[in-house]
């Protein structure tokens, strides 16, 4: 059976470039033995997936911007389709550097047998399964993490809270604020899902980082910062590396603990 070495990038929905934090929303992958040019974007939700995680009101701004690039992108499939031009020149043009609404990944490579299957697979694996996974993980996360706080019947209980500074905007949901309303103390958890690879783990990590450092640098991160996390024991030796790498970054922004002490987060939330 014929194999193809492919080279493919995960497009990237990032409306706010001062944030850096992005979404998965489409995959392209191209072939050059076989002149091979395909993609496939996110397109089920119209939007609703997306506009909740970066809290956009008007779902239209995602809904054009996917909307524009599909277009673009089945222009240029019809091009390398009619040898206009080739899928690499294609794919290279496509996936230099723009200040747009839409990125993409480094560019990665597989090797395959079968093209649609495995566009479909890093699809399911990077944009639409990835995505649900980690909404369940954060939701499962916030949910334990509310219920601990909610049996402490704290004076000052934690809520959501908006940071902003200029054109920054950001929404937590455990927040703990001072008796004239400033913010004393901030809980992220950090979702990191089981069954994520080790550049997943970098890339979900590193939304909650850079939003975290760069309110850091206006001013805006509270002194006191908690971020529980969950994580399986019986997680892959690359995943525990990464998670290692991750681990230390992150305790130059706040105190790791595992969402399962439960005495560190009443010590935190009550002191």
């Amino acid at each position: 059976m014929k194999k193809y070495a492919c080279k493919y990038v995960v497009l990237r929905f990032a409306p706010y470039s001062e944030t850096g934090e992005f979404a998965n929303v489409g995959v392209l992958l191209c072939a050059k033995s076989n002149n091979s040019f395909v993609f496939k974007l996110d397109t089920t939700d119209v939007g609703a997936r997306v506009s909740k995680f970066f809290h956009i009101n008007d779902k239209r701004t995602f809904k054009f911007a996917m909307a524009s690039y599909q277009k673009e992108l089945a222009f240029i499939q019809e091009q390398v389709a009619n040898h206009y031009m080739t899928a690499q020149d294609a794919f290279d043009f496509l996936v230099k550097p723009r200040a747009t609404l839409l990125r993409f990944s480094e560019v990665r490579t597989v090797i395959t047998d079968s093209i649609d299957v495995t566009l479909n697979s890093i699809f399911s694996r990077m944009v639409s399964h990835t995505s649900t996974s980690q909404t369940k993980s954060r939701q499962r996360l916030s949910s334990l993490l509310r219920s601990q706080l909610d049996s402490l019947h704290l004076e000052r209980p934690f809520r959501q809270y908006k940071f902003a500074k200029s054109v920054f905007e950001a929404k937590y949901d455990f927040t703990q604020l001072s008796e004239q309303g400033e913010p004393l103390k901030l809980i992220q958890p950090i979702e990191v899902n089981d069954k994520l690879t080790p550049k997943e783990i970098f890339e979900v990590v590193g939304k909650n980082e850079v939003r975290l450092n760069r309110m850091a640098s206006l001013g805006l991160l509270p002194q006191r910062v908690l971020l529980p996390f969950s994580l399986s024991e019986n997680r892959t030796k690359e995943a525990d590396e990464a998670w290692s790498i991750v681990k230390s970054e992150l305790r130059d922004i706040g105190k790791l603990v595992d969402i399962r002490n439960k005495s560190v987060i009443e010590e935190f939330a009550k002191n």
